[in-house]
């Protein structure tokens, strides 16, 4: 009698926990755990990657202004990891999803050096001095990649185009509106360069 009783609690607790996963979007519905261990956790952090992106867009869509070129690509790459995802190949839809939120921080970024407004967090005051390294990084991967992908080579030039290296006797500017385009034009340069790595392990698997 008491199990009878428990009986419609239980359906009721798991109709309400089965809720939410029926009504998420594809793009955000946590892959399932049929396959191997290994598998399961390259599908996590697909999911977690391809999440981080859909914030991003959303984040750099919100500010005016920004690069229109930039936030297309980051849509086309992001559509390209969720086919990736659902074609279960979660290695390249982790690091396709993860070009395109580069992509995306790299036209905020842009926005908040022509509006010269931005908050800036340590990564901003580091890029004039990192991107050198990952320019220098950038080539290096390219040389070994020697594939045709031609948004590896673009984000790649616009990165570089971007670039203004600090020198080595050069101290971290101060805090002020004068060097937020600086600041924020060099935190776009590192994010395409790394975007057009993440690119590359994509295609190479690894």
């Amino acid at each position: 009698m008491q199990i009878q009783r428990l009986q419609p609690l239980m359906v009721a607790t798991l109709t309400a926990l089965a809720i939410p996963l029926a009504i998420a979007p594809p793009s955000l519905a946590r892959p399932g755990w049929d396959g191997p261990p290994i598998m399961a956790r390259e599908a996590e952090k697909a999911f977690r990657d391809l999440s981080k992106a859909e914030y991003e867009g959303t984040r750099a869509k919100g500010i005016g202004g920004a690069d229109t070129t930039l936030l297309s690509l980051g849509d086309r790459l992001l559509a390209t990891a969720r086919q990736q995802q659902q074609s279960n190949n979660y290695f390249a839809a982790k690091e396709t999803a993860k070009a395109a939120a580069r992509v995306y921080e790299a036209a905020r970024n842009l926005a908040e050096a022509r509006t010269e407004q931005a908050f800036l967090s340590r990564s901003y005051y580091d890029a004039p001095f990192v991107v050198s390294r990952e320019l220098s990084r950038t080539e290096a991967e390219m040389a070994y990649y020697k594939g045709t992908n031609s948004t590896i080579r673009d984000l790649y030039n616009r990165g570089r185009q971007l670039a203004q290296p600090a020198t080595v006797s050069a101290t971290t500017p101060p805090q002020t509106n004068g060097n937020i385009a600086y600041l924020a034009t060099n935190r776009a340069a590192v994010q395409l360069l790394k975007a057009a790595r993440h690119l590359m392990r994509a295609e190479l698997g690894f």
